[in-house]
């Protein structure tokens, strides 16, 4: 199953200094993300695409380092990062 989570790019970061870019991409694959986010600007698609990116390799990354060093005296063998998708990250619990 693949689930797609919804990033609020203005909600969650606070403003920066933008870089300009030039990307060659896929138009079909472009309009179909246009039509996954409901946004029509290029710009707010790869900057979210970007930051599921991040997200997607923090997470990698601390599955890995959780499988080599498992904590407690557990012991993992093979980690799914896809564990981590639906819990609540936000402390706060909103």
């Amino acid at each position: 199953m693949i689930r797609f989570l919804s990033i609020q790019i203005s909600d969650t970061m606070p403003p920066m200094a933008k870089v300009k870019i030039s990307a060659t991409v896929d138009p079909a694959r472009l309009e179909r993300a246009k039509e996954l986010t409901g946004v029509s600007s290029v710009s707010e698609v790869l900057e979210r695409g970007l930051v599921a990116l991040i997200e997607d390799e923090l997470e990698r990354i601390h599955a890995e380092g959780y499988a080599r060093l498992p904590q407690a005296g557990e012991t993992v063998e093979t980690v799914d990062a896809g564990i981590w998708a639906d819990l609540d990250w936000d402390e706060g619990g909103e």
